[in-house]
């Protein structure tokens, strides 16, 4: 007996790759997000002051550096090509300025958001 499991593949594919838009989508939104702890207030590039909490948009260059993800099976990666995306997601020490970032995670963020579980059967089902 021979079973094709083509179809069942296919849609298990498309539901993965819509639950990971769904991560994209959080994960773009929680960088406007009020919760982000800072010590003190900062006047930001775009002349506004920023205290605590905060979001981490100042003129939107991490926000949107936000690659599509890029797929290997049932594998995802997005990346932020923002110069400084690192020192804000997982924070930094800067010896010449004396002064350090808290870590304001994003990403890691953006992942406990969103169900991974519900979103892909929410997406599974609908593709009945």
């Amino acid at each position: 007996m021979t079973v094709d499991l083509g179809a069942f593949d296919r849609k298990v594919g498309l539901a993965f790759r819509r639950t990971v838009r769904d991560v994209e989508v959080a994960a773009r939104a929680a960088h406007d997000e009020v919760i982000w702890g800072w010590s003190g207030s900062t006047r930001r590039e775009n002349g506004s002051t920023a205290s605590s909490p905060r979001n981490v948009v100042d003129l939107g260059t991490l926000r949107n550096s936000q690659q599509p993800a890029v797929y290997a099976g049932l594998s995802a990666r997005v990346v932020w090509t923002a110069e400084h995306a690192a020192a804000t997601y997982l924070g930094a020490v800067f010896r010449k300025r004396a002064y350090s970032l808290p870590a304001r995670n994003v990403p890691r963020y953006a992942l406990q958001k969103v169900n991974l579980v519900a979103s892909f059967d929410r997406h599974l089902r609908a593709l009945r």
